[in-house]
Protein backbone atom coordinates (compact mmCIF):
# COMPACT_ATOMS: atom_id res chain seq x y z
CA UNK A 1 0.00 0.00 0.00
CA UNK A 2 1.40 3.68 -0.97
CA UNK A 3 1.86 5.64 1.85
CA UNK A 4 -0.47 9.04 2.10
CA UNK A 5 0.73 12.67 0.81
CA UNK A 6 -0.03 13.35 4.38
CA UNK A 7 3.09 10.80 5.38
CA UNK A 8 4.74 11.50 2.32
CA UNK A 9 5.18 15.18 3.17
CA UNK A 10 5.65 14.92 6.73
CA UNK A 11 8.72 12.31 6.00
CA UNK A 12 10.40 14.58 3.54
CA UNK A 13 9.64 17.17 5.29
CA UNK A 14 11.57 15.98 8.26
CA UNK A 15 14.05 14.37 5.90
CA UNK A 16 14.92 17.84 4.48
CA UNK A 17 15.34 19.70 7.80
CA UNK A 18 17.01 16.69 9.65
CA UNK A 19 19.64 17.16 6.55
CA UNK A 20 19.75 20.92 6.77
CA UNK A 21 20.38 20.36 10.36
CA UNK A 22 23.44 18.04 9.85
CA UNK A 23 24.77 20.11 7.03
CA UNK A 24 25.09 23.29 9.36
CA UNK A 25 26.35 21.28 12.22
CA UNK A 26 28.70 19.92 9.93
CA UNK A 27 29.86 23.33 8.65
CA UNK A 28 29.68 24.45 12.37
CA UNK A 29 32.03 21.82 13.27
CA UNK A 30 34.59 22.96 10.44
CA UNK A 31 34.33 26.55 11.61
CA UNK A 32 34.76 25.99 15.21
CA UNK A 33 37.94 23.85 14.66
CA UNK A 34 38.95 26.87 12.85
CA UNK A 35 38.22 29.09 15.84
CA UNK A 36 39.39 27.21 18.52
CA UNK A 37 42.51 26.29 16.59
CA UNK A 38 42.94 30.50 16.07
CA UNK A 39 42.30 30.67 20.12
CA UNK A 40 44.42 28.04 20.86
CA UNK A 41 47.28 29.71 19.05
CA UNK A 42 46.26 33.26 20.64
CA UNK A 43 46.05 32.11 24.16
CA UNK A 44 49.41 30.49 24.07
CA UNK A 45 51.40 33.45 22.52
CA UNK A 46 49.52 35.42 25.78
CA UNK A 47 50.65 32.79 27.99
CA UNK A 48 54.42 33.24 26.52
CA UNK A 49 54.21 37.22 27.16
CA UNK A 50 52.57 36.85 30.33
CA UNK A 51 55.40 34.42 31.81
CA UNK A 52 58.29 36.59 29.85
CA UNK A 53 56.94 39.17 31.99
CA UNK A 54 56.60 37.67 35.09
CA UNK A 55 60.32 36.08 34.98
CA UNK A 56 62.45 36.28 37.61
CA UNK A 57 65.50 34.77 38.93
CA UNK A 58 64.70 31.82 42.16
CA UNK A 59 66.50 28.87 43.78
CA UNK A 60 63.37 27.10 42.79
CA UNK A 61 62.45 26.05 39.37
CA UNK A 62 58.82 25.36 39.47
CA UNK A 63 55.74 27.13 40.53
CA UNK A 64 53.68 26.22 44.21
CA UNK A 65 50.38 26.02 43.31
CA UNK A 66 48.40 28.34 45.97
CA UNK A 67 45.65 26.11 47.19
CA UNK A 68 42.79 28.02 45.41
CA UNK A 69 39.77 27.16 43.69
CA UNK A 70 40.77 25.46 40.06
CA UNK A 71 39.57 24.14 36.81
CA UNK A 72 39.22 21.05 35.27
CA UNK A 73 41.68 22.35 32.24
CA UNK A 74 44.31 23.62 34.74
CA UNK A 75 46.92 20.89 34.06
CA UNK A 76 46.38 20.64 30.72
CA UNK A 77 48.06 24.36 30.41
CA UNK A 78 51.83 23.95 31.05
CA UNK A 79 54.50 26.29 30.74
CA UNK A 80 58.74 26.46 30.86
CA UNK A 81 60.57 29.69 31.73
CA UNK A 82 64.54 29.00 30.32
CA UNK A 83 67.45 31.90 31.10
CA UNK A 84 70.45 31.78 28.88
CA UNK A 85 73.97 31.65 30.61
CA UNK A 86 77.54 31.02 29.85
CA UNK A 87 77.44 27.72 31.90
CA UNK A 88 74.60 26.45 29.59
CA UNK A 89 70.42 26.91 29.48
CA UNK A 90 68.90 26.95 32.95
CA UNK A 91 64.92 26.41 33.94
CA UNK A 92 63.52 29.13 36.09
CA UNK A 93 60.63 28.65 36.57
CA UNK A 94 57.96 25.34 35.42
CA UNK A 95 54.11 24.78 36.04
CA UNK A 96 54.32 21.22 38.46
CA UNK A 97 53.29 18.89 35.04
CA UNK A 98 55.73 20.54 33.04
CA UNK A 99 59.14 18.38 32.70
CA UNK A 100 62.54 19.33 33.93
CA UNK A 101 64.09 19.25 30.31
CA UNK A 102 62.96 21.08 27.32
CA UNK A 103 60.91 18.55 25.20
CA UNK A 104 62.46 16.53 22.65
CA UNK A 105 60.89 17.98 18.69
CA UNK A 106 59.45 21.09 19.75
CA UNK A 107 61.04 23.92 18.12
CA UNK A 108 62.87 27.10 20.05
CA UNK A 109 60.38 29.63 18.38
CA UNK A 110 56.59 29.28 17.11
CA UNK A 111 54.45 26.67 17.16
CA UNK A 112 55.09 22.91 16.97
CA UNK A 113 53.71 19.78 18.43
CA UNK A 114 54.77 17.38 20.78
CA UNK A 115 53.26 14.15 22.50
CA UNK A 116 53.73 14.31 26.45
CA UNK A 117 51.82 12.08 29.10
CA UNK A 118 50.10 9.88 26.08
CA UNK A 119 48.65 13.35 24.82
CA UNK A 120 49.06 15.61 21.88
CA UNK A 121 50.29 18.85 23.25
CA UNK A 122 50.05 22.10 21.32
CA UNK A 123 53.31 24.29 21.67
CA UNK A 124 54.64 28.34 21.18
CA UNK A 125 58.10 29.13 22.00
CA UNK A 126 58.88 32.78 22.35
CA UNK A 127 61.99 34.71 23.57
CA UNK A 128 62.24 38.59 24.98
CA UNK A 129 63.66 41.13 23.67
CA UNK A 130 67.16 40.90 25.41
CA UNK A 131 67.09 37.67 24.25
CA UNK A 132 68.26 36.81 27.74
CA UNK A 133 64.91 34.22 28.28
CA UNK A 134 62.92 32.19 26.65
CA UNK A 135 59.57 30.36 27.31
CA UNK A 136 57.15 27.10 26.48
CA UNK A 137 53.87 27.56 26.56
CA UNK A 138 51.62 24.16 26.20
CA UNK A 139 48.29 23.07 26.19
CA UNK A 140 46.78 19.40 25.70
CA UNK A 141 45.16 19.53 22.19
CA UNK A 142 41.63 17.68 24.35
CA UNK A 143 40.73 20.72 25.86
CA UNK A 144 40.52 21.71 22.17
CA UNK A 145 38.51 18.87 21.02
CA UNK A 146 36.18 19.03 23.68
CA UNK A 147 35.83 22.89 22.95
CA UNK A 148 35.02 21.78 19.49
CA UNK A 149 32.88 19.13 20.42
CA UNK A 150 30.67 21.24 22.55
CA UNK A 151 30.07 24.30 20.30
CA UNK A 152 29.18 21.54 17.54
CA UNK A 153 26.78 19.81 19.75
CA UNK A 154 25.50 23.71 20.93
CA UNK A 155 24.59 24.16 17.52
CA UNK A 156 22.84 20.63 16.94
CA UNK A 157 21.15 20.45 20.08
CA UNK A 158 18.23 23.24 19.09
CA UNK A 159 18.07 21.13 16.34
CA UNK A 160 17.46 17.64 18.35
CA UNK A 161 15.25 19.03 20.95
CA UNK A 162 12.76 21.16 18.23
CA UNK A 163 12.54 18.20 15.69
CA UNK A 164 9.92 16.86 17.76
CA UNK A 165 7.79 19.60 17.97
CA UNK A 166 8.59 20.48 14.32
CA UNK A 167 7.14 17.81 13.44
CA UNK A 168 3.62 18.01 15.83
CA UNK A 169 3.81 21.31 13.95
CA UNK A 170 4.23 19.99 10.36
CA UNK A 171 1.56 17.70 11.20
CA UNK A 172 -0.99 19.89 12.21
CA UNK A 173 0.09 22.12 9.38
CA UNK A 174 -0.12 19.44 6.73
CA UNK A 175 -3.40 17.98 8.27
CA UNK A 176 -4.53 21.35 8.05
CA UNK A 177 -3.59 22.03 4.26
CA UNK A 178 -5.00 19.14 3.46
CA UNK A 179 -8.99 19.50 4.85
CA UNK A 180 -10.08 20.67 0.85
CA UNK A 181 -8.57 17.13 -0.37
CA UNK A 182 -10.20 14.87 2.56
CA UNK A 183 -13.50 17.52 1.67
CA UNK A 184 -13.53 16.43 -1.30
CA UNK A 185 -13.25 12.82 -0.56
CA UNK A 186 -15.84 12.84 1.75
CA UNK A 187 -18.03 14.36 -1.04
CA UNK A 188 -17.20 11.82 -3.46
CA UNK A 189 -17.93 8.69 -1.02
CA UNK A 190 -20.89 10.10 -0.13
CA UNK A 191 -22.84 10.15 -3.38
CA UNK A 192 -24.58 7.52 -4.89
CA UNK A 193 -24.26 5.98 -8.34
CA UNK A 194 -26.66 7.96 -9.59
CA UNK A 195 -25.69 11.61 -8.36
CA UNK A 196 -23.70 13.47 -11.21
CA UNK A 197 -24.58 16.44 -9.96
CA UNK A 198 -21.34 19.50 -10.79
CA UNK A 199 -18.77 19.49 -7.64
CA UNK A 200 -18.86 22.86 -5.89
CA UNK A 201 -16.26 24.96 -7.71
CA UNK A 202 -16.15 28.29 -5.38
CA UNK A 203 -15.20 26.67 -2.54
CA UNK A 204 -12.31 24.81 -3.99
CA UNK A 205 -8.49 25.73 -3.59
CA UNK A 206 -6.53 27.14 -5.93
CA UNK A 207 -4.51 23.44 -6.47
CA UNK A 208 -7.81 21.52 -6.20
CA UNK A 209 -9.79 23.61 -8.72
CA UNK A 210 -8.59 21.99 -12.15
CA UNK A 211 -8.90 18.51 -10.41
CA UNK A 212 -12.82 19.62 -9.49
CA UNK A 213 -13.21 20.86 -13.25
CA UNK A 214 -11.60 17.81 -14.76
CA UNK A 215 -13.70 16.05 -12.46
CA UNK A 216 -17.14 17.99 -13.26
CA UNK A 217 -16.50 17.27 -16.74
CA UNK A 218 -16.33 13.76 -16.68
CA UNK A 219 -19.64 13.74 -14.70
CA UNK A 220 -21.50 15.99 -17.53
CA UNK A 221 -20.23 13.22 -20.04
CA UNK A 222 -21.32 10.34 -17.76
CA UNK A 223 -24.32 12.19 -17.26
CA UNK A 224 -24.83 12.67 -21.24
CA UNK A 225 -23.45 8.98 -21.83
CA UNK A 226 -26.27 7.62 -19.41
CA UNK A 227 -29.13 9.91 -20.63
CA UNK A 228 -28.63 8.11 -24.27
CA UNK A 229 -28.32 4.78 -22.59
CA UNK A 230 -31.73 5.22 -20.86
CA UNK A 231 -33.12 6.43 -24.39
CA UNK A 232 -31.65 4.08 -26.27
CA UNK A 233 -33.35 1.15 -23.48
CA UNK A 234 -36.51 2.93 -23.80
CA UNK A 235 -36.73 3.46 -27.50
CA UNK A 236 -35.27 0.07 -28.24
CA UNK A 237 -37.90 -1.45 -26.14
CA UNK A 238 -40.71 0.24 -27.58
CA UNK A 239 -39.22 -0.45 -30.99
CA UNK A 240 -38.81 -4.16 -30.12
CA UNK A 241 -42.37 -4.48 -28.26
CA UNK A 242 -44.38 -3.10 -31.39
CA UNK A 243 -43.64 -6.30 -33.78
CA UNK A 244 -43.26 -9.14 -30.83
CA UNK A 245 -47.10 -7.75 -30.64
CA UNK A 246 -47.70 -7.63 -34.16
CA UNK A 247 -46.30 -10.99 -34.22
CA UNK A 248 -47.84 -12.56 -31.09
CA UNK A 249 -51.62 -11.25 -32.80
CA UNK A 250 -50.97 -12.58 -36.35
CA UNK A 251 -49.70 -15.82 -35.17
CA UNK A 252 -53.07 -16.07 -32.46
CA UNK A 253 -55.15 -15.28 -35.72
CA UNK A 254 -53.75 -18.06 -37.33
CA UNK A 255 -53.96 -20.36 -34.52
CA UNK A 256 -57.67 -19.41 -34.24
CA UNK A 257 -59.06 -19.55 -37.69
CA UNK A 258 -60.35 -22.59 -39.21
CA UNK A 259 -60.21 -20.67 -43.19
CA UNK A 260 -56.58 -22.24 -44.12
CA UNK A 261 -56.08 -18.93 -46.55
CA UNK A 262 -56.84 -16.31 -44.09
CA UNK A 263 -54.46 -18.75 -41.51
CA UNK A 264 -51.37 -18.71 -44.25
CA UNK A 265 -52.35 -14.58 -44.35
CA UNK A 266 -51.60 -14.28 -41.00
CA UNK A 267 -48.35 -16.34 -41.09
CA UNK A 268 -46.93 -13.92 -44.17
CA UNK A 269 -47.77 -11.00 -41.77
CA UNK A 270 -46.25 -12.89 -38.58
CA UNK A 271 -43.20 -13.58 -41.10
CA UNK A 272 -42.67 -9.62 -42.35
CA UNK A 273 -42.53 -8.90 -38.57
CA UNK A 274 -40.00 -10.93 -37.39
CA UNK A 275 -37.96 -9.71 -40.99
CA UNK A 276 -38.69 -6.42 -39.59
CA UNK A 277 -37.72 -7.09 -36.19
CA UNK A 278 -34.24 -9.09 -37.12
CA UNK A 279 -33.89 -5.77 -39.11
CA UNK A 280 -33.97 -4.09 -35.83
CA UNK A 281 -31.83 -5.84 -33.62
CA UNK A 282 -29.75 -5.94 -36.47
CA UNK A 283 -29.07 -2.13 -36.96
CA UNK A 284 -29.18 -2.24 -32.89
CA UNK A 285 -25.98 -4.33 -32.88
CA UNK A 286 -24.45 -2.20 -35.64
CA UNK A 287 -25.06 1.06 -33.48
CA UNK A 288 -23.93 -0.83 -30.50
CA UNK A 289 -21.11 -1.94 -31.73
CA UNK A 290 -20.27 2.26 -32.87
CA UNK A 291 -21.29 3.61 -29.74
CA UNK A 292 -19.39 1.25 -27.38
CA UNK A 293 -16.49 1.23 -25.29
CA UNK A 294 -14.15 -0.38 -28.40
CA UNK A 295 -11.33 0.51 -29.52
CA UNK A 296 -11.09 2.62 -32.65
CA UNK A 297 -11.71 1.02 -36.18
CA UNK A 298 -8.44 0.43 -38.65
CA UNK A 299 -7.74 3.12 -40.88
CA UNK A 300 -5.67 3.01 -44.12
CA UNK A 301 -6.03 4.58 -47.17
CA UNK A 302 -9.56 2.22 -49.16
CA UNK A 303 -10.84 3.27 -52.64
CA UNK A 304 -14.04 5.01 -52.57
CA UNK A 305 -14.83 4.07 -56.06
CA UNK A 306 -14.02 0.69 -55.35
CA UNK A 307 -16.53 0.07 -52.68
CA UNK A 308 -19.42 2.63 -54.45
CA UNK A 309 -19.45 0.40 -57.26
CA UNK A 310 -19.86 -2.98 -55.34
CA UNK A 311 -22.61 -1.02 -53.62
CA UNK A 312 -24.18 0.67 -56.52
CA UNK A 313 -24.52 -2.82 -58.01
CA UNK A 314 -26.26 -4.37 -55.27
CA UNK A 315 -28.81 -1.14 -54.87
CA UNK A 316 -29.10 -1.51 -58.75
CA UNK A 317 -30.67 -5.38 -58.42
CA UNK A 318 -33.07 -4.42 -55.53
CA UNK A 319 -34.14 -0.98 -58.00
CA UNK A 320 -35.07 -3.27 -60.63
CA UNK A 321 -37.10 -5.39 -58.57
CA UNK A 322 -39.27 -2.42 -57.48
CA UNK A 323 -39.43 -0.68 -60.58
CA UNK A 324 -37.12 2.59 -59.39
CA UNK A 325 -34.90 4.02 -62.21
CA UNK A 326 -31.23 4.06 -60.60
CA UNK A 327 -28.94 6.42 -62.21
CA UNK A 328 -24.99 6.31 -61.29
CA UNK A 329 -22.34 8.48 -61.94
CA UNK A 330 -19.01 7.56 -60.19
CA UNK A 331 -15.72 9.15 -60.77
CA UNK A 332 -12.44 7.05 -60.83
CA UNK A 333 -9.24 6.71 -58.61
CA UNK A 334 -11.44 8.53 -55.54
CA UNK A 335 -9.91 7.27 -52.39
CA UNK A 336 -9.94 8.21 -48.99
CA UNK A 337 -8.44 7.40 -45.34
CA UNK A 338 -10.87 4.84 -43.91
CA UNK A 339 -12.69 1.44 -42.75
CA UNK A 340 -13.50 -0.40 -45.55
CA UNK A 341 -16.22 -2.69 -43.56
CA UNK A 342 -17.76 0.68 -41.46
CA UNK A 343 -17.85 2.34 -45.51
CA UNK A 344 -20.00 -0.67 -46.38
CA UNK A 345 -22.11 -0.73 -43.62
CA UNK A 346 -22.48 3.41 -44.41
CA UNK A 347 -23.26 2.43 -47.82
CA UNK A 348 -25.96 -0.05 -47.67
CA UNK A 349 -27.77 2.41 -45.23
CA UNK A 350 -28.35 5.54 -47.34
CA UNK A 351 -28.99 3.14 -50.18
CA UNK A 352 -31.77 1.02 -48.22
CA UNK A 353 -33.09 4.14 -47.05
CA UNK A 354 -33.07 6.19 -50.48
CA UNK A 355 -35.26 2.78 -52.04
CA UNK A 356 -37.36 2.43 -49.23
CA UNK A 357 -38.97 5.65 -49.50
CA UNK A 358 -38.89 6.10 -53.40
CA UNK A 359 -41.79 4.69 -54.76
CA UNK A 360 -42.48 2.43 -57.46
CA UNK A 361 -41.77 5.15 -60.73
CA UNK A 362 -39.21 6.96 -58.92
CA UNK A 363 -35.82 7.86 -59.82
CA UNK A 364 -32.29 7.50 -57.61
CA UNK A 365 -28.72 8.73 -58.22
CA UNK A 366 -25.87 8.32 -56.60
CA UNK A 367 -22.96 10.32 -57.92
CA UNK A 368 -19.31 10.06 -56.64
CA UNK A 369 -16.97 13.01 -57.60
CA UNK A 370 -14.67 15.23 -56.53
CA UNK A 371 -15.25 18.84 -55.52
CA UNK A 372 -12.70 21.46 -54.52
CA UNK A 373 -10.54 18.87 -53.40
CA UNK A 374 -12.88 16.96 -51.50
CA UNK A 375 -14.86 13.70 -52.22
CA UNK A 376 -18.64 14.27 -52.88
CA UNK A 377 -20.28 10.88 -52.51
CA UNK A 378 -24.57 12.10 -53.07
CA UNK A 379 -27.81 9.71 -52.51
CA UNK A 380 -30.41 11.51 -53.84
CA UNK A 381 -34.14 10.00 -54.26
CA UNK A 382 -37.19 11.70 -55.72
CA UNK A 383 -39.70 10.46 -52.56
CA UNK A 384 -41.27 12.05 -50.28
CA UNK A 385 -38.63 13.73 -48.48
CA UNK A 386 -38.35 15.41 -45.33
CA UNK A 387 -39.26 19.18 -44.54
CA UNK A 388 -36.57 21.35 -44.22
CA UNK A 389 -37.48 22.06 -40.39
CA UNK A 390 -37.13 18.21 -39.62
CA UNK A 391 -33.94 18.25 -41.63
CA UNK A 392 -31.76 18.49 -38.25
CA UNK A 393 -33.27 15.87 -36.57
CA UNK A 394 -32.28 13.09 -38.94
CA UNK A 395 -29.50 10.84 -37.82
CA UNK A 396 -30.96 10.57 -34.60
CA UNK A 397 -32.24 7.12 -32.92
CA UNK A 398 -35.43 6.01 -34.14
CA UNK A 399 -36.07 9.51 -35.69
CA UNK A 400 -38.97 8.55 -38.75
CA UNK A 401 -40.27 11.50 -40.83
CA UNK A 402 -41.91 9.45 -44.02
CA UNK A 403 -44.57 7.02 -44.48
CA UNK A 404 -45.04 4.65 -41.44
CA UNK A 405 -46.30 2.06 -43.88
CA UNK A 406 -42.91 2.00 -45.12
CA UNK A 407 -40.39 -0.63 -43.13
CA UNK A 408 -37.87 1.00 -41.00
CA UNK A 409 -37.23 1.49 -37.53
CA UNK A 410 -35.28 4.85 -37.52
CA UNK A 411 -31.88 3.42 -36.89
CA UNK A 412 -30.39 3.43 -40.09
CA UNK A 413 -28.91 7.38 -40.79
CA UNK A 414 -28.22 7.29 -37.14
CA UNK A 415 -25.37 4.47 -37.94
CA UNK A 416 -24.52 6.77 -41.00
CA UNK A 417 -23.69 9.48 -38.84
CA UNK A 418 -22.23 8.08 -36.72
CA UNK A 419 -19.49 6.12 -39.39
CA UNK A 420 -19.09 9.48 -40.81
CA UNK A 421 -18.11 10.92 -37.47
CA UNK A 422 -15.72 8.38 -36.97
CA UNK A 423 -14.11 9.42 -40.63
CA UNK A 424 -13.61 13.10 -39.76
CA UNK A 425 -16.62 13.11 -42.64
CA UNK A 426 -19.49 15.59 -43.08
CA UNK A 427 -23.20 14.79 -43.01
CA UNK A 428 -25.22 16.84 -45.29
CA UNK A 429 -29.18 16.49 -45.46
CA UNK A 430 -30.26 18.48 -48.21
CA UNK A 431 -33.47 18.41 -51.01
CA UNK A 432 -33.92 15.46 -53.22
CA UNK A 433 -34.52 14.73 -56.96
CA UNK A 434 -37.21 17.09 -58.67
CA UNK A 435 -37.48 19.35 -55.66
CA UNK A 436 -39.43 16.48 -53.89
CA UNK A 437 -37.58 13.73 -52.43
CA UNK A 438 -34.45 13.55 -49.87
CA UNK A 439 -30.50 14.03 -50.74
CA UNK A 440 -27.71 12.66 -48.21
CA UNK A 441 -24.85 13.98 -49.48
CA UNK A 442 -21.32 12.57 -47.51
CA UNK A 443 -18.17 14.82 -48.01
CA UNK A 444 -14.62 13.02 -47.43
CA UNK A 445 -10.85 14.06 -46.96
CA UNK A 446 -9.17 12.68 -50.36
CA UNK A 447 -6.41 10.24 -48.91
CA UNK A 448 -2.97 11.95 -49.07
CA UNK A 449 -0.47 10.31 -51.49
CA UNK A 450 2.23 8.53 -50.58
Amino acid sequence: MRPSIQARLLVLSLLSVLGVAMGTAWFAYREAVHEVDELVDAQLVQYARIMLALAHAGDDDEVDAPHVGGHRYASQVIFQIWERDRDGDKLLLRSPEAPHAWPDGVAREGYSNMRLGGSSWRCFAATDNEGGRYTLAAMDLRIQDELVWGIAMGNVRPYLYGLPILALLLVWAIRSGLAPLRQLDADLAGRSPERLDPIAENLATHELLPLIQTMNQLFLRVTHALDNERRFTSDAAHELRTPLAAIKAQLQVAERTPDASESRGAVRKALRGADRMTHLVTQLLSLARLEGKQPPPAMFPVSLTDLAEEAAGEAAVQAGQQGIAFECALGSGLSTVGNPDLLRVMLRNVLDNALRYTPTGGRVRFTLEDKAQRIHMAILDSGPGVAPENRHKLGERFQRFGSHSVEGVGLGLSIVRRIADLHAANLVFSAGLDGTGMGVTVIFQPAVAA
